[in-house]
């Protein structure tokens, strides 16, 4: 068994170092939130089982590869965590996670639906009692309250319940959404500074917290200007493709070769005027009906036409470098080779290489930002199911080989 070190590279204290943090549930919303704690030090235990695995352990399970612990996505977005084996559906399984919870953690995660933690006892409401300081954050789909608080769907859904889905796509085609779970990305980073203030109070108090975190308000609150809009002019705003109402052009468009694309966006008419001179002044760009952002936003079928003939004969980093160095705002749509091989990212050290037991060599991605003094570090990938077992019951929870022997004979443990 190895811990993640409670010391940087740079020699100091991680920032979190000391913090001891139980995690029950599965998935991306909750896991992704609770990895902020331990690339920064935390000491984090997930309760899992074999029985019923974390639903991304078995994304890519197939006749011939049948392991739990084969699924690179769990492994990412559980890094620098311990995995303990308990079944829940024993009441001695319960009666372990009660204890490690109490006697051991000082904050509680889970995102599980509301009903699954009341069923087992470990509700706010029970342990607080037990243990009066506990920090616990509960982070499902809809939140604890509520009529639909029972509904136990997935960021999928989270993403057309919160709005997202109708904002994005054509207005002449079906709402599209987004690819991946917005919910899933967007609550996480909610639920790490919740818990960090939490924990800033209980400094201050002494006190515990409960904190709700509904994945479909986090998501819904990132769309506060679209809401304004309504609450303001009762207007409902509609999707638009990849257009702006106060930019013109704003939108991707093709480069030369098999689907490269670039974005491009002009804000207003000096930034239109500089990109017509960066790309030679051709005549159709001194057309007066591009002149304004009216104008531009009254052509811009014409207007998008005729700068995709001009990006469509270029690669799209000639296209990007030319306009940003005249002060345009441009990016090249990259793929994920592209990421893998992007300077800015290798300069700062986004994909770190570790070492898996199963997986063998792979690549795991930073969380985005860095701490100055203990910038936060990725030792291991995620932990192998029940992994660390043998250090959480003797060490931790005390038990002796023959109650561990027995428990796992019984079907407690694992």
């Amino acid at each position: 068994m190895r811990e993640t070190s409670s010391t940087s590279s740079t020699g100091k204290a991680k920032a979190l170092a000391g913090l001891k943090v139980v995690e029950l549930g599965g998935g991306a919303a909750g896991p992704i939130a609770i990895r902020h704690l331990a690339d920064h030090g935390a000491t984090v235990i997930r309760i899992e089982s074999a029985s019923r695995p974390d639903f991304l352990r078995v994304l890519g399970l197939s006749k011939t590869n049948r392991s739990l612990d084969r699924a690179p996505m769990f492994m990412m977005l559980n890094c620098n965590k311990m995995s303990v084996a308990l079944n829940l559906s024993d009441p001695r399984g319960v009666a372990l996670a009660r204890r490690l919870i109490v006697e051991w953690a000082d904050v509680l995660a889970e995102n599980y639906a509301p009903k699954a933690m009341k069923k087992w006892g470990l509700d706010y409401q029970s342990l607080v009692e037990l243990k009066p300081d506990l920090i616990m954050v509960s982070t499902c789909l809809m939140g604890q309250t509520g009529p639909n608080k029972d509904y136990p769907g997935f960021g999928g859904q989270g993403s057309a319940i919160s709005g997202f889905n109708y904002l994005t796509g054509w207005p002449d085609r079906e709402a599209t959404g987004q690819h991946g779970t917005i919910t899933d990305s967007l609550a996480p980073r909610f639920v790490a500074a919740a818990v960090l203030a939490a924990l800033l109070r209980k400094q201050k108090t002494g006190e515990g917290t409960y904190i709700d975190v509904a994945q479909v308000e986090t998501a819904a609150y990132s769309l506060s200007g679209w809401m304004l809009e309504y609450f303001a002019n009762g207007e409902v705003v509609r999707r638009d493709g990849n257009r702006s109402r106060v930019a013109a052009p704003h939108g991707a468009f093709r480069c030369r070769g098999n689907d490269r694309w670039c974005t491009i966006a002009c804000h207003d008419d000096d930034d239109w005027r500089r990109l017509a001179r960066a790309i030679g002044s051709p005549g159709w760009a001194l057309d007066p009906r591009f002149a304004t952002l009216e104008g531009r936003k009254a052509s811009e079928d014409d207007l998008e036409a005729l700068l995709a003939s001009w990006t469509g004969e270029r690669g799209a980093e000639d296209v990007v470098s030319t306009l940003q160095s005249a002060g345009v705002e441009a990016g090249v749509v990259e793929t994920p080779r592209d990421l893998n091989a992007d300077p800015q990212l290798a300069h700062r050290g986004h994909f770190v290489p570790v070492q898996h037991a199963v997986l063998g060599p792979h690549t795991c991605e930073r969380l985005g930002y860095a701490l100055s003094a203990t910038p936060g570090e990725i030792e291991r990938q995620g932990p192998l199911l029940g992994e660390h077992g043998t250090y959480v019951y003797r060490d931790i929870l005390r038990l002796s080989e023959q109650e561990v022997a027995a428990l796992h004979g019984e079907g407690v443990l694992g």
